[in-house]
C-alpha cells in the first residue's frame, strides 16, 4: 500500500508539472489580504462559465518561507524554531496565525490548530504524518486555515481505523473530528506540491466551511467520503483522484439555499465512488478539464438503494464543457432541479438514466455518446437544440415525464414516481444530430413533441413500443426525421408542416440493413441500428405531388455510422414502392398504426391514386 501510495503521488506530481509546463496561466494568483478573497472563499455559487473544452489553469499559488515558524518532524520528536506553537507527546498545537513549515516524518502523532480567528497557514514540505488515534491535521479554529504544498514535494497525512476522542478538542458525541484531513474553518488547500490522504477510519478531507483545492495532485483513499466541503466545494486547476466508500466530492449544506454548491473547473479528476461521485446539496457546475468518474461499481453493478449516481445537485446542474467518463450504476448526469449541457463530450455507460432532469433537461452543444442506458435523456421537458447525441437505452431514449425512475437522492431502481405528465412535458428539437437505439419507446413524450430542426435518427426494438410516442401532440416542421419500428406500436407526427412518409416494410429487416428515400432533389440513406418493420421519414425537401422511390437492402459505400448516410453512393437495393407524395402524410403498407397515443393513421395514396397497401 504505501508502495502504491507513493507511486500514485509521484505520478501525480509529474503530471501536474506537465500541464503547467504546456498550458498558460489565466490568472493569477489569488489575493489573501482582500477580505473579499481571503484564502480565495467565495460566498456565493459560482456563475456558469462557458467556452471550450481547453484548460486554462491558473498561476498555482507560491508562498514565501521567510520569517516562517519551522516545525522539524523525526519519528516521535519534534523540533520547532519559531513563535506561535509547542509540541508535547508528539502533539503539535498551533495557537498563532502566521506561516508555519512543516517538513519531516512523525510516527504517531498530530497537528492541531486552535488560533482563534487568525489566518494560519501550513506549509507541508515533503511531511509525512501518522496518528493512529485521530486526525494527523485538525484545524479546531483558525480564521481560513491554508495547507500549502510546496512546489515539488510529496506529502501524506494517514489515520487509523478507529479515533479515541480524548483530547479536549474532540468530540465523540459529535464525532468531530471524523476525517483524516478536518477543518471547522474555511479550508484552502493550494501550492504545487503533492499530497496523499490515506483515510482509515472514516472520511478523507472535510472542511465544516468552505473547501476549496488549488493547484496541486491530491490523492484520497477513503473509508467512507472523500472530499467534503459542507457550505461549498470548489477545485480548480488541480489534480484529485479519489478511491472512497462513500461520495468522492460533495457539499452538503442544506440549511442555507445559497450554499451547499460545488464548482469543478480546470481540472483533473478520477474519482472511484462507492455511493455518487459528485454531490452538490444545492447547484453544482463543471467545466473545462478531465473527469473520470465510476460511482457504485460501474453500470453492470447491480443496485441497491444507496444513491450512486455521476454528477448529482440538487437544485441546477450545468456542464459547459470538458471531457467526461462516466461509468455509473445510478443516473450518471443527475439534477432534482434542471440540466443544462452546452458543451463537452460524454462516454456515458449507467444502469440507469444517462442524464435526468426532474426539471427541464437541455442540450444546446457538446457530444454526448450513451453506450449503455435504462433511458437516455430525461426530464419534465427535454429540449435539444445543437449538440451530436447517440444513445443506447433499455427503455426510452429521450422521455419527457414519463415511468418510473429512482429520482431523488435516493437509489436507482428505486420506483419513484417521476413527476406527472400532461400537456406540460414536452420534447422539442430545434437542431442538433440525435441517434437512438431504443428497447422501448425512442422519442416518449407524456405531452407534445415538436420538431423544426435537426437530424433525429431513432430505432425501437420493443415489440410493445416504439420509435416514437406522445401523448397530445407531434408538430414537425423542419430537419431530418427518420424513425424505425420493429413492434406493432409505430406512430407518425399528427400536426405536419411538411411531408412525411409511413412504410411497411411487409418483414422483418435486420439491424444494418439500408433503407433509401430518392426523389429527384433529394437522396436519403439510413442505416437501421436495430431490427424494424416499418419507419416514418420526413425532411424538408420533401414535396407533396412528387414522386419518392422507397428501397431497401443494398450496400452503400460512404459513412454510415450515425444511422444517416453520407459520402457516397447507394445501390443493389429492393424497390418498395414508388410513391407520389401527399402534403401531409404518405402511407404505404402495415405500420402499425398509431399516430399519438390512440389517434390512427389516416389512409394516403400510390402514386397510381390506389389506396396505399402492401
Amino acid at each position: 500500500m504505501e508502495f502504491r501510495k507513493w507511486i500514485s503521488i509521484s505520478l501525480g506530481a509529474a503530471l501536474l508539472m506537465s500541464i503547467l509546463n504546456g498550458c498558460g496561466a489565466s490568472y493569477t494568483t489569488p489575493n489573501h489580504d482582500s477580505a473579499a478573497d481571503k484564502g480565495g472563499i467565495r460566498s456565493a455559487a459560482p456563475a456558469s462559465p462557458s467556452g471550450s473544452n481547453a484548460v486554462s489553469l491558473r498561476t498555482p499559488a507560491a508562498l514565501d518561507l521567510t520569517g516562517a515558524t519551522i516545525i522539524t518532524l523525526s519519528g516521535s520528536t519534534v523540533s520547532i524554531a519559531g513563535s506561535g506553537a509547542e509540541a508535547e507527546g508528539g502533539v503539535v498545537t498551533i495557537t498563532e496565525g502566521g506561516i508555519y513549515a512543516v517538513s519531516g516524518t512523525l510516527d504517531n502523532g498530530r497537528i492541531i490548530v486552535n488560533a482563534g480567528s487568525a489566518d494560519v497557514t501550513v506549509a507541508l514540505s515533503g511531511a509525512s504524518i501518522v496518528c493512529s488515534y485521530g486526525s494527523p491535521l485538525y484545524i479546531y479554529q483558525a480564521g481560513t486555515a491554508t495547507v500549502h504544498l510546496m512546489e515539488g514535494t510529496e506529502n501524506t497525512l494517514t489515520d487509523g481505523e478507529s479515533y479515541t476522542f480524548s483530547d479536549s478538542l474532540s468530540s465523540a458525541a459529535d464525532e468531530e473530528p471524523n476525517a483524516c484531513l478536518y477543518s471547522k474553518a474555511d479550508l484552502v488547500i493550494e501550492g504545487a506540491g503533492a499530497l496523499a490522504v490515506e483515510a482509515n477510519y472514516n472520511n478523507g478531507i472535510t472542511s465544516k466551511d468552505s473547501l476549496e483545492i488549488y493547484d496541486g495532485a491530491v490523492t484520497v483513499d477513503a473509508a467512507n467520503h472523500g472530499v467534503n466541503g459542507k457550505d461549498s466545494n470548489t477545485i480548480d486547476s488541480a489534480i484529485l483522484t479519489v478511491t472512497c466508500g462513500g461520495d468522492a466530492v460533495r457539499s452538503t449544506n442544506d440549511s442555507d439555499e445559497t450554499l451547499g454548491w460545488v464548482s469543478v473547473l480546470n481540472s483533473t479528476l478520477t474519482l472511484t465512488a462507492g455511493e455518487d461521485g459528485i454531490q452538490a446539496e444545492t447547484s453544482a457546475v463543471v467545466s473545462a478539464g478531465t473527469y473520470a468518474i465510476t460511482s457504485g461499481g460501474g453500470s453492470t453493478a447491480t443496485g441497491d438503494d444507496v444513491s450512486s449516481k455521476g454528477i448529482k445537485a440538487g437544485t441546477d446542474l450545468t456542464l459547459s464543457s470538458g471531457v467526461y467518463t462516466l461509468d455509473c450504476s445510478d443516473d450518471a448526469i443527475h439534477a432534482n432541479g434542471n440540466v443544462t449541457i452546452t458543451g463537452g463530450s460524454y462516454t456515458i455507460s449507467t444502469g440507469d438514466d444517462a442524464a435526468h432532469a426532474d426539471g427541464d433537461l437541455t442540450v444546446s452543444g457538446g457530444a454526448l455518446d450513451i453506450q449503455a442506458s435504462y433511458e437516455g435523456l430525461e426530464g419534465g421537458t427535454v429540449t435539444v437544440s445543437g449538440g451530436d447525441i447517440t444513445a443506447v437505452s433499455s427503455d426510452d431514449g429521450l422521455n419527457a415525464a414519463g415511468g418510473n425512475d429512482g429520482s431523488g437522492f435516493g437509489g436507482h431502481g428505486m420506483g419513484n414516481t417521476f413527476t406527472p405528465g400532461g400537456n406540460s412535458s414536452a420534447i422539442t428539437i430545434t437542431g442538433g444530430t440525435i441517434q437512438v437505439l431504443a428497447g422501448g419507446d425512442g422519442l416518449d413524450s407524456n405531452g407534445s413533441i415538436e420538431m423544426t430542426g435537426g437530424t433525429v435518427v431513432v430505432c425501437s426494438t420493443g415489440g410493445g413500443d416504439g420509435a416514437l410516442d406522445y401523448e397530445s401532440s407531434f408538430t414537425l416542421d423542419g430537419g431530418i426525421l427518420f424513425s424505425a419500428s420493429a413492434g406493432n406500436m409505430a406512430a407518425t407526427p399528427n400536426n405536419l408542416n411538411q411531408p412525411a412518409l409511413s412504410v411497411g416494410f411487409g418483414q422483418t429487416l435486420e439491424a444494418g440493413t439500408y433503407v433509401q428515400f430518392k426523389g429527384d432533389a433529394y437522396d436519403f440513406v439510413f442505416r437501421l441500428t436495430g431490427q424494424a418493420s416499418s419507419a416514418v421519414f420526413s425532411a424538408s425537401e420533401l414535396e407533396g405531388g412528387t414522386v419518392c422511390t422507397v428501397s431497401y437492402g443494398g450496400t452503400y459505400s460512404g459513412e454510415s455510422a450515425r444511422g444517416l448516410c453520407s459520402g457516397g453512393s447507394y445501390s443493389g437495393g429492393t424497390v418498395l414502392a414508388e410513391l407520389t407524395l401527399e402534403t401531409g402524410l404518405t402511407s404505404y403498407g402495415q405500420t402499425g398504426g398509431m399516430g399519438g397515443r390512440g389517434d390512427m393513421i389516416a389512409a394516403a395514396t400510390d402514386r397510381r391514386g390506389r389506396p396505399a397497401t402492401a
